[in-house]
C-alpha cells in the first residue's frame, strides 16, 4: 500500500485490510518511497501488552505499530508527530493539547460549534508537523482517534494552546520553558542522542514560531467563549 502523508511518500506492509481503510484518502502513485514501513509480530505483541483496550483487533495493532515506526523516523525529514488536535480557523492553525482523557477533542468540538464551517478540522489526534524554511506546517494523517476527523491538507501552525481541566475557564500565555516541557509530553522520543537532539531543535524551533497557551476550562460551552476570545483577539 503506497500513501503520501504529510508530503513524505511512504509504502506500508500491510497484513491486515483496516490500514488500508484509514489511509483510503491518502492513498497515492509514486515509484520512490521515503519510508518504507511495516510491523512484524513481535511489534503486535508489544503493542498488545502496552493497549489500554485489552480486546483491540490485530487490524488496528498493526496501526498504532505503523504509526509509532513512522513517528520515530520523522525528525529525519524535519517533521515530528504531535498527539493534538489540530484545526484551521481564519487562517490560523491552532493545535490543542492535553493528556488523555482531558478533553482536548473535546474542547476542540466546542469551538466548532461555536464557530461552524468557519473552522475546518486538520486532524484529531496525530497531526504530522513538518518545517519548511523554518515554518511549522501542521498535517492531516490517518491516525486521528476514535472520532476519525482528519483531512489530507495542512496549515501554518499559529497557536499551540495546553488545555488543563478546571472547574474555572482561564486562558493564559506561556513562557517558551514552560511549553516545551509540556510539548515533549506529546511527542514520541527517537532513540539515539543525534535523533533527540534533532526532535529538540525542531520543537524549538516550533515553539519560537507560535503563540503559546494554557487553558484552563470546563466542558461547558462558555470554556469555548472565554478561550476564544483571548486566543483571536
Amino acid at each position: 500500500m503506497k500513501c503520501r502523508v504529510a508530503e513524505l511518500n511512504i509504502e506500508i506492509l500491510s497484513r491486515y485490510r483496516y490500514l488500508e481503510d484509514i489511509c483510503g484518502k491518502y492513498a497515492a502513485d509514486f515509484s520512490s518511497a521515503d519510508l518504507v514501513l511495516s510491523a512484524s509480530r513481535e511489534d503486535l505483541e508489544y503493542e498488545k501488552r502496552v493497549a489500554v483496550d485489552r480486546k483491540i483487533t490485530q487490524g488496528k495493532l498493526e496501526s498504532v505499530a505503523v504509526c509509532r515506526k513512522l513517528s520515530l523516523e520523522l525528525p529525519r525529514f524535519d517533521s515530528f508527530m504531535l498527539h493534538a488536535a489540530t484545526f484551521e480557523l481564519d487562517g490560523r492553525g491552532i493545535a490543542f493539547f492535553a493528556k488523555s482523557g482531558t478533553g482536548k477533542s473535546t474542547h476542540m468540538l466546542l469551538w466548532k460549534e461555536l464557530f461552524g464551517e468557519k473552522l475546518q478540522i486538520i486532524n484529531g489526534d496525530k497531526p504530522i508537523v513538518r518545517l519548511k524554511d523554518g515554518v511549522p506546517f501542521a498535517f492531516g494523517t490517518p491516525w486521528c482517534g476514535k472520532e476519525g476527523l482528519s483531512q489530507n491538507r495542512s496549515v501554518v501552525l499559529s497557536d499551540l494552546c495546553f488545555i488543563k481541566r478546571s472547574n474555572e475557564n482561564s486562558t493564559r500565555r506561556l513562557e517558551k520553558s514552560e511549553a516545551l516541557k509540556l510539548l515533549l509530553e506529546q511527542v514520541a522520543i527517537p532513540v539515539g542522542s543525534e535523533n533527540i537532539l534533532k526532535l529538540l531543535d525542531l520543537l524549538d524551533r516550533t515553539i519560537s514560531h507560535c503563540n503559546l497557551w494554557e487553558i484552563s476550562c470546563n466542558t461547558d460551552f462558555a470554556a469555548a467563549k472565554q478561550s476564544s476570545s483571548i486566543i483571536l483577539r
